[in-house]
C-alpha cells in the first residue's frame, strides 16, 4: 500500500485513499447503474405493499373500482452513466425505468388478486401444481419527446390502461418533476393537506403556457393536440398472468382484487385458457366504440397516437367525479383498447423476417 501511495504521490497526488474516496463518490452518484441495483429497485417495489407494511395495510381494495385507472408515481434522476454522446439520459435506459414502475403498479394494485386467484386455482386443482401465478410482460414501446438531461429528476407516471382476454395494458409517462400535481392522493391521504396540490390538476393550462412558451412549430402542435409538455417519453407495455400453460384472464385477478364494480348479469368473465400455439382473435374483448385513430395513416401518425396516448393522462379529472360502475370501468377499458389494439398491430412485424431467403450486408464483430 506505501508503494501505491508513493505511486500516486509521484504522479502529484497525495494519497490512494483520495482515489478510493473518489471511487465511492462515483458509485453513489451512478448507484442505479451498478451491478445488481436493478434487482434490488424490483424487490424493493414488491416488498414495500406486503400487508404488514404501512403501504400495505391501506391498500387499492380500500378504494375500490375508482383506483383502477389511477396513476401511481415514482421518482428518479439521470445519472452520468446513463447518459449517452448527446449528454442525455440514453433511449435504453428508459426502459430499467419503466420496468421499476410497472413493477410497482401492478404489485400495488393487483397484490392480493393475484395472491387469490393463484390459492383458488391451487384447491381447485387439488392442491397440486404451483401455488401462484407467474406475471410476464409480451411487450414494450416507448415514444421519446424531449431530452432528459444530466442528473436532472424527472416522475414516472404509471396506470393501467386496458385490458383483453388475455392481457393487462399499462402507460407510463416520464413527467419532469414538479411540472404536474394530481388533485388528491388515494393511498396517501396524509398528503392532502397540501392545499396547493388540489389547485393544480394534470395538465392545468397555467403550467402548460409556461412550459410551452412563445412560437414554435412544435409547441403549437402541442396547443393543438392537447399533449403536455412536461412529458418527455410515454410508454406502453402489456403483461399477461399464467399458471403452468394456463392463461389467466386479467378480469379475473381485478376481481378477485376488488377493483371492479358489480358486474351485470349477462356479462361473463372470460375463461381461464390454455396457451394456444397461434394468437386467435378470441384473444381480445369486445373493443367497440368511437376510435380515436381510424384514419390512421403515414402523414398524421405520429400526431394521432400522440394525441391518443397522452389522452389517457387526462383522465385524472373525470375520474374523481361520480361512481365507477361498470359501464363507466368498461368505457375507460374500451378507451384504452382502441390505443392497445393499434399498438398490437406491429407484432405482424415478426413475419417480415426474411434471414435465410436473402443475402446480408456482412457479420461484425460487437463486444460480447
Amino acid at each position: 500500500m506505501a508503494y501505491i501511495d508513493s505511486l500516486f504521490s509521484t504522479l502529484g497526488l497525495k494519497s490512494f485513499r483520495l482515489w478510493r474516496i473518489l471511487a465511492i463518490f462515483f458509485a453513489l452518484l451512478n448507484l442505479k447503474q451498478l451491478p445488481f441495483v436493478w434487482h434490488l429497485r424490483i424487490i424493493n417495489g414488491l416488498i414495500q405493499y406486503l400487508p404488514w407494511t404501512s403501504k400495505g395495510r391501506l391498500d387499492a381494495r380500500s378504494i375500490g373500482p375508482s383506483a383502477l385507472f389511477r396513476p401511481l408515481i415514482l421518482t428518479s434522476r439521470t445519472t452520468p452513466l446513463e447518459c449517452d454522446y448527446n449528454l442525455h439520459k440514453s433511449n435504453s435506459t428508459y426502459f430499467a425505468d419503466f420496468d421499476i414502475g410497472r413493477m410497482h403498479l401492478l404489485v400495488c394494485l393487483c397484490r392480493p388478486g393475484i395472491v387469490k386467484t393463484g390459492f383458488d386455482l391451487w384447491e381447485k386443482d387439488g392442491r397440486k401444481g404451483p401455488k401462484g401465478l407467474a406475471i410476464m410482460m409480451g411487450g414494450v414501446n416507448i415514444h421519446f419527446r424531449r431530452e432528459i438531461k444530466p442528473a436532472q429528476a424527472y416522475e414516472m407516471w404509471t396506470r393501467v390502461l386496458a385490458w383483453d382476454r388475455k392481457w393487462i395494458y399499462t402507460v407510463t409517462h416520464f413527467v419532469r418533476k414538479g411540472a404536474v400535481k394530481p388533485r388528491g392522493w388515494l393511498l396517501q391521504p396524509w398528503r392532502n393537506h397540501d392545499e396547493t396540490q388540489t389547485q393544480q390538476q394534470y395538465g392545468g393550462e397555467e403550467e402548460r403556457e409556461r412550459v410551452i412558451g412563445d412560437g414554435g412549430e412544435k409547441n403549437e402542435k402541442e396547443k393543438r393536440t392537447g399533449t403536455h409538455p412536461a412529458i418527455f417519453a410515454t410508454g406502453i407495455a402489456k403483461y399477461v398472468a399464467k399458471r403452468g400453460r394456463l392463461t389467466i384472464p386479467p378480469e379475473l385477478i381485478l376481481q378477485n382484487t376488488g377493483l371492479l364494480p358489480p358486474k351485470p348479469k349477462d356479462h361473463e368473465t372470460p375463461p381461464i385458457s390454455e396457451t394456444p400455439a397461434v394468437p386467435t382473435e378470441g384473444d381480445a374483448l369486445p373493443t367497440s366504440g368511437p376510435a380515436v385513430m381510424q384514419d390512421l395513416n403515414s402523414n398524421n401518425a405520429e400526431e394521432a397516437i400522440d394525441t391518443a396516448l397522452n389522452d389517457t393522462a387526462s383522465t385524472s379529472e373525470r375520474s374523481d367525479r361520480g361512481e365507477w360502475d361498470w359501464d363507466r370501468v368498461e368505457r375507460e377499458r374500451l378507451r384504452g383498447m382502441e390505443i392497445a389494439e393499434k399498438w398490437n398491430l406491429t407484432e405482424g412485424l415478426s413475419e417480415m423476417f426474411d434471414g435465410d431467403k436473402g443475402t446480408a450486408l456482412g457479420r461484425y464483430w460487437d463486444i460480447p
